[in-house]
């Protein structure tokens, strides 16, 4: 679904605030920072609540309407507050502030995604401007405060030409979820643990059910921090020097899946929860280096650093289900306790330099080198976390915890985890002529994975590690996920027990012209070539050529046409289904061979970013004039790719279309409507193993994964967007109001060649095996402001938003009931079904 529903939730206000002319903001790219500031209140970040336009227009001269040389129509400018003098300086400011009051289902999560909307008082915005004319200084500072949660802060000050210092600090919500239901104490810890009546591995299933319907509800969210100070300025004649740091702390919850492996087909033998881990990183940006601006050389050399920090290395729950096995009874140890590791604290560097010249004929070189490299080292944890004996009791599939549990199982206690990057970039360009210009690029980018790290237990022998805290294996008789040469029972265990050092090399050559026929009518054509040396995958070399067309004109009807078509075909040596065998069991000595055993996968697979393609794309703009002041936008664009494949990802396509007319006939009037609409399609297929035959065979068409399993699936999306707003100024008084519709539909269709192919599924579900439901999503949203100017330096406005929406998705059908199935628990009931939410606000705004 390509619904923005950030988008959506930022307009917050009404639309009459961002139709307000945005203020430019001068960053450039040598700060670390961020380039968009904004919130629920103010999704621009620069614009004025009672923004009046200028009635003198586009200047003295041209009372209408200006264009871009493409023909899209320049915003009429705004009235500047007014200037107040203090010695040399002089300065302008506001202050907002006011009411908001939130009625209906304002608690949906569509609604507050990404606002976090609350009642009572606010503050709207605070702005202060100040410079020198005589010496260049200035300092401004801009604020917005919604809620403690969504609002942002920056001050900016120094002096124009010689030195630019820079700070801010921004709060940015993200509420995933206000209708989940943990039944754990401990959320937002590292530690899950059951409620008092429920005992991990030994519940009684009506205390768990009482448990799961007994479970208040909750919202789960993460809210991201940023705060950041950057310097840049003169250090010599030529020479300018930055720096920039910048700080981000996100902190919350998220839904996590918390297996204990799986509940399907058979009953009563599993155990998969659906938990709510911690988020609680710090992640830091560091940004030093210097510019050279000569006559014929530029020169810029930059070091960045990223350095991740994760204050939680692992999460720790409790499950309450007992796991019975497919046959025979569990070992003496319970398995109800399950960990996963965090992501783990890893820093990354990287040095870039950077060096181009001015050449003859209108010429330009560019030279670029980097290198850089990522580590990470965190302490490993044990493989399990199991105490006492795991496994089927009365089979010698057992293992005792003692030997698994500590690091002392480890074949190494860090991860000593390493990627190391080179890139080399040439890019030339000319243009001889004022008609004719080309350019050309050779680029290649290296990965090198110096990671290796081998499961083997020191204290057993055994290669591998214990699957799922050792309830895969509690539940079907063998399946520890270990390898022991030494051992008939596990010599010849198909187990991953090295980690896969995945790199790649990528060159890159780009060849390309533009020939301008006549004043109206430009045409380029470009080539392109890559080449990908993928290290470990099921390809070693994948080639890619790339041509495309494009014409610019500004012949037809007054408007300006721009058309581009790109056609490219992948392809590369032999694929190799696997290619893994170096970090799987068998390659250890040994390993016996046993006989039928089952392939890793089908030989036919594809995967599709390794697989032949043919790709076409499409694109065409055209903006027209009509009048002076109307203008009517439209895009078409469309990507076709078909890939050579049996096996995998068959094919996807999309096509998309968006109309837009704009009209301002003067400075106090504006209006536009807007439609778009994009349809696309994936199909791929897959073949069901045949489980009643054990054979080596991997053919598609073989015993082991016959034609009749065969199964395909295509999956179609459906996007629609209008809209409509207007702005009229009635000198005082401004009315704006904007409407907004987005729908989204998601289809899933499959086909199949026999019962075969579905048989896993007729196991889980007897009878006839129905398709999945439509997706459904749509929210109209109407917004309507009023702003009064009661004199220059007063003005008041009142604003509301009415939201309507409505959500359908299988995955959460029967949540509102139930979420306890079987050995399943579910937290989240997923988003609202339908929601009606408004607000209604009053903002006051006072300028200085």
């Amino acid at each position: 679904m390509t619904v923005n529903h950030a988008l959506i939730a930022l307009l917050g206000l009404g639309v009459g605030i961002a139709c307000a002319p945005a203020y430019a903001d001068s960053s450039d790219s040598a700060r670390v920072a961020d380039i968009q500031y904004g919130n629920g209140l103010d999704p621009s970040g620069f614009a004025a609540l009672s923004d009046q336009a200028d009635p003198v227009g586009m200047s003295w001269l041209h009372a209408g309407s200006l264009r871009s040389p493409s023909g899209i129509p320049y915003g009429f400018p705004t009235l500047p507050p007014p200037e107040h003098e203090q010695g040399a300086w002089r300065y302008s400011g506001l202050l907002s502030a006011g009411v908001i009051n939130l009625s209906g289902d304002d608690d949906a999560q569509l609604f507050r995604q990404y606002s976090d909307w609350s009642n009572g008082l606010v503050l709207g915005s605070l702005w202060f401007d100040a410079y020198r004319p005589d010496s260049g200084h200035y300092a401004d500072l801009r604020a917005s405060h919604l809620s403690e949660n969504d609002q942002f802060y920056r001050f900016r000050a120094g002096r124009y030409g010689r030195y630019k210092i820079e700070g801010f600090y921004r709060d940015m919500p993200h509420v995933v979820s206000t209708t989940a239901y943990p039944i754990w104490n401990g959320v937002g810890t590292d530690s899950l643990t059951l409620p008092e009546g429920l005992t991990p591995g030994a519940s009684d299933p009506a205390a768990i059910a009482a448990a799961v319907s007994g479970a208040p509800r909750s919202t789960v969210r993460v809210d991201r921090t940023r705060t950041g100070l950057s310097v840049e300025g003169n250090v010599a004649k030529r020479w300018i020097g930055y720096a920039a740091v910048s700080n981000e702390e996100r902190d919350g919850t998220r839904l996590w899946g918390g297996s204990m492996f799986f509940n399907f087909p058979f009953a009563n033998n599993g155990g998969i929860v659906e938990t709510v881990r911690p988020i609680d990183f710090t992640t830091t940006d560091l940004s030093v280096g210097a510019r050279f601006v000569g006559d014929l050389w530029q020169f810029n050399a930059v070091y960045s650093g990223s350095f991740f920090r994760n204050h939680k290395d692992s999460l720790d729950f409790e499950s309450p289900f007992i796991l019975s096995p497919v046959t025979g009874t569990p070992a003496a140890g319970v398995v109800g306790y399950g960990q996963f590791s965090l992501e783990p604290d890893n820093d990354a560097h990287n040095l870039r330099l950077e060096l181009s010249r001015r050449l003859p004929w209108n010429g330009q070189m560019s030279l670029t080198g980097a290198v850089g490299t990522m580590r990470q080292d965190e302490t490993l944890l044990a493989p399990v976390t199991c105490e006492g004996s795991i496994g089927v009791s009365g089979t010698p599939f057992v293992a005792d915890c003692a030997n698994w549990n500590s690091s002392a199982s480890l074949s190494q206690t860090k991860a000593d985890a390493r990627i190391d990057t080179l890139l080399l970039d040439a890019k030339f360009s000319f243009r001889p002529s004022a008609k004719f210009g080309w350019r050309a690029e050779l680029r290649h980018y290296g990965e090198d994975n110096k990671t290796d790290y081998l499961a083997y237990n020191p204290l057993t022998g055994e290669y591998g590690y214990i699957s799922e805290n050792g309830s895969q294996g509690s539940v079907v008789p063998g399946e520890m996920g270990i390898f022991d040469p030494n051992n008939p029972l596990y010599q010849s265990y198909f187990a991953h027990i090295r980690s896969t050092p995945y790199a790649t090399d990528k060159t890159n050559f780009d060849l390309g012209g533009d020939w301008r026929v006549n004043w109206q009518n430009t045409l380029s054509l470009s080539f392109g070539f890559e080449r990908r040396e993928p290290e470990y995958r099921e390809r070693s070399r994948v080639d890619e050529s790339r041509a495309t067309l494009a014409w610019v004109s500004r012949s037809i009807a007054n408007g300006s046409l721009r058309v581009s078509y790109e056609f490219a075909d992948r392809g590369g040596d032999s694929y190799d289904y696997f290619p893994y065998d170096a970090f799987y069991s068998t390659s250890i000595d040994g390993f016996v061979e046993k006989e039928g055993a089952n392939p890793f996968t089908v030989s036919a697979m594809r995967k599709y970013d390794l697989s032949d393609r043919r790709q076409h794309k499409f694109r065409g703009i055209f903006i027209h004039p009509v009048g002076q002041a109307g203008t009517v936008s439209t895009i078409l664009y469309g990507q076709y790719n078909d890939y050579s494949a049996r096996i995998g990802r068959q094919g996807d396509r999309n096509i998309g279309l968006t109309m837009q007319w704009d009209y301002q006939p003067a400075p106090h009037f504006s209006m536009g409507v807007y439609a778009g609409a994009e349809v696309g399609e994936m199909n791929m297929a897959n073949v069901s193993d045949n489980e009643g035959v054990v054979s080596s065979d991997a053919d598609l068409g073989g015993d082991k994964y016959p034609l009749e399993n065969v199964w395909k699936e295509t999956s179609q999306t459906q996007d629609l967007n209008f809209g409509l707003n207007l702005v009229r100024d009635f000198g005082r008084t401004r009315v704006d109001a904007a409407y907004s519709f987005v729908y989204a539909r998601g289809e899933i269709a499959y086909d199949y060649a026999s019962l075969g192919a579905i048989t896993f599924n007729q196991q889980a579900y007897p009878g006839e095996f129905s398709p999945y439901p439509d997706t459904h999503y749509r929210v109209h949203s109407v917004d309507l402001g009023i702003t009064r100017n009661f004199s220059q330096r007063f003005a008041a406005r009142l604003f509301g938003r009415y939201e309507v929406g409505d959500f359908d998705d299988w995955h959460y059908l029967g949540f509102e009931d139930a979420r306890l199935y079987d050995h399943r628990i579910y937290t989240d009931e997923g988003p609202s079904r339908h929601y009606e939410a408004s607000l209604v606000g009053v903002m006051l705004q006072f300028k200085l």
